[in-house]
């Protein structure tokens, strides 16, 4: 609206300055001066009705600032809670997928009394959780007070089922509620329906109690004096809407701001206490401006008896005043906004105020000897010319949009722009005015909260996997642990006996060897704090082929070192010796019998990614390629191979911000590529 505000209020500063420049109108002036010398009366009253126009202009601009302020303070009002909502709501949506995770492929929540206190105890925001197989409450967390919810069957409650099935239906997180709970106390309900093999297995489920939601929300915690919340829902029984917070009576005389909530259908409303507040406000200023246009009538009417002279003198005196346009001017160049009057035709500026070369970061002097197009960001250009020409063809009068501005220090510049014409209907297209706001900050803030929702996701993604990956490895050591220590119970000999505990040891340690694979997995992927240096990319790989030279020479292999010497990678030292110790030691060791083993190193500035290329036995992509980076996933009959080398290899590249792709085909060779952040 502050925008809209200034569009119409240059508009007038514009015509005014064209005006000035009309020899014409000076004449016409001359004129009518004299009429109006020698009828004082006349002269008076009109000057009346003219202040009075003027200060219903004024007060009208007041009111029409006091109420965008007031939008504008209830729009960030209701938009901070709604912010502060939906971060519940997204905090609820990771938990039950956290908890939808535990569920394995038969359909069996495994560590559920594990991971639902770790998810209620570091949620502020969930009052419990729950796992819903088939629609009926099995599993809950806290059991204290919620007793009174197990078996009880949601898809079958005639009060509950129609937003549990709507879930079901969209396979989307929904928010049921609020409602009152089984357990007593109202709250709402997040479900997110699980599937297993496309079959639809429950729900994975969060309580919020409603005093919960309302205390994080903000709500509770603004100034009521001159603003109250409202929160409501239509009823999916009786599509009735209705409301939650104490203050019910009908607001819908009052002005006020809503916001929809699409995860539960909800209705967030931020109302005004006063009906007609605003008025209030200048109501004073109305009456002010009566009595003074009253008294200026009054006052002109009795100075225009006064001698003629004086009459002229304070009629020069007055046309002074009424063409002075510094006031204008002043707003003009001091607005809060870029302003900026714009060649229709040819996009050159014409006039800009002191902002938008602050925005832009050009003199004035500057900026009009270049056009808006020269400016914009080159995938903006096109959609900005297009809407310039829907300008001047008239199917549109104005349009407004975010957009981006190359600064003169070559950043880029996002503002909120609106852009009008200044021309009337049927007139050949002359000048438009162009209004920035510049929004970079909020735009990196948006940007920097989505960055920061990935990073939480991946980390939970990654932490799940590797839960599988212990829960998976260990318990094939601890059933042979079982099987053997039973066997060992009924050995009747001591011959059996003594098997049994040589056995018992191999899986001791082959237990120990997991752990130690599982203890260097964690380490990588828990070191925040690995030392980085610049490390000569071609020094290591020679360093490489060092320790590796009586694998090479048993091989008779032959490595290509085609790095350049110079070249220099920001790496931990570690971490690149064990990578290409891996990635080298791999590719001699699985040489192709029928010819000796080449090996290619090299490296592209460019793309910051080296290339280790063999020509061994080469990898059934299709085959094995899902499995390749696996941990203990081996696809040859090597003795040798146990599956954990790569899969470090891997974490270690992933740790240091890269990533690794492989190309493969039987017979012929492998070539891995490594990036570099």
């Amino acid at each position: 609206m502050k925008l809209f505000f200034f569009i119409t209020f240059m508009n007038p500063y514009i015509l005014l300055t064209r005006s000035n420049n009309s020899m014409s109108f000076k004449k016409t002036w001359t004129k009518f001066s004299k009429w109006f010398l020698t009828r004082p009366n006349t002269t008076g009253a009109l000057a009346s009705l003219l202040l009075l126009i003027l200060l219903s202009v004024v007060i009208g601009l007041r009111y029409r600032v006091i109420k965008e302020n007031q939008q504008h303070e209830m729009s960030n009002i209701i938009n901070v809670v709604h912010q502060n909502i939906q971060q519940v709501l997204k905090n609820s949506y990771t938990a039950t997928l956290t908890l939808a995770m535990t569920i394995n492929d038969k359909g069996i929540p495994e560590n559920f009394d594990i991971i639902a206190p770790q998810l209620v105890n570091s949620n502020a925001s969930i009052d419990a959780v729950q796992l819903v197989p088939g629609g009926i409450i099995k599993y809950v967390y806290p059991l204290n007070g919620n007793e009174s919810a197990i078996n009880y069957d949601i898809l079958n409650t005639p009060s509950v089922q129609k937003e549990a099935r709507k879930s079901i239906k969209t396979k989307l997180i929904y928010f049921a509620g609020p409602l009152k709970l089984k357990q007593g106390g109202i709250g709402v309900v997040g479900r997110l329906p699980v599937f297993k093999n496309n079959k639809f297995w429950g729900f994975s489920a969060v309580i919020i109690k409603l005093e919960t939601l309302f205390k994080l929300s903000g709500i509770e915690s603004i100034n009521n004096s001159k603003y109250y919340f409202q929160f409501s829902k239509v009823n999916p029984d009786t599509h009735k809407e209705e409301f939650y917070l104490p203050e019910k009576e009908d607001f819908s005389k009052k002005y006020y701001q809503t916001i929809t909530i699409p995860d539960g259908d909800w209705k967030l409303y931020l109302i005004a206490r006063e009906k007609n507040g605003i008025l209030h406000q200048v109501t004073t200023s109305t009456i002010l401006g009566l009595l003074l246009a009253l008294m200026s009538g009054l006052w002109v009417a009795s100075i225009m008896k006064k001698p003629a002279k004086l009459q002229l003198q304070i009629y020069e005196q007055a046309k002074k005043i009424l063409y002075n346009e510094a006031e204008f001017k002043t707003i003009f160049e001091q607005a809060p906004v870029g302003i900026a009057r714009v060649d229709a035709q040819n996009g050159n500026f014409i006039t800009v105020n002191d902002e938008y070369c602050r925005i832009l970061g050009y003199t004035e002097s500057e900026l009009i000897q270049m056009n808006f197009q020269s400016l914009t960001h080159p995938d903006d250009v096109e959609d900005d010319i297009a809407n310039m020409d829907l300008l001047k063809k008239g199917v549109i009068n104005e349009f407004d949009k975010e957009k981006r501005y190359i600064h003169k220090s070559g950043r880029t510049v996002w503002v909120n722009l609106i852009v009008s014409k200044l021309w009337k209907k049927n007139e050949t297209p002359t000048n438009n005015i162009a209004i920035i706001e510049d929004i970079t900050e909020k735009k990196r803030a948006e940007e920097e909260l989505k960055q920061s929702f990935e990073i939480v996701s991946e980390q939970n993604k990654r932490l799940l996997n590797f839960s599988y990956i212990v829960s998976h490895n260990l318990r094939s050591h601890t059933s042979n642990i079982e099987t053997i220590s039973s066997f060992l119970e009924t050995a009747e000999t001591k011959d059996e006996r003594d098997e049994m505990i040589g056995l018992l040891k191999k899986v001791s340690a082959s237990l120990n060897e997991t752990m130690s694979n599982l203890n260097e997995v964690v380490s990588i992927r828990t070191n925040i704090n690995l030392t980085i240096e610049r490390l000569n990319l071609h020094e290591y790989i020679e360093k490489a082929k060092t320790v590796l030279t009586e694998q090479i020479a048993k091989k008779k292999a032959t490595i290509y070192n085609e790095v350049d010497p110079t070249i220099e990678v920001k790496y931990n030292t570690a971490y690149l010796e064990s990578i290409l110790l891996n990635f080298i030691s791999n590719a001699v060791r699985y040489s192709h019998p029928d010819r000796k083993p080449e090996i290619f190193i090299s490296y592209d500035s460019d793309s910051k990614t080296m290339k280790i290329k063999d020509n061994g036995i080469g990898i059934d992509m299709a085959k094995n390629g899902d499995k390749l980076f696996g941990m203990y996933k081996t696809f040859n009959n090597n003795p040798d191979s146990k599956g954990i080398g790569l899969f470090i290899t891997k974490s270690q590249v992933e740790a240091m911000g890269g990533k690794i792709e492989t190309e493969s085909e039987l017979n012929k060779g492998t070539t891995f590529t490594i990036y570099f952040k």
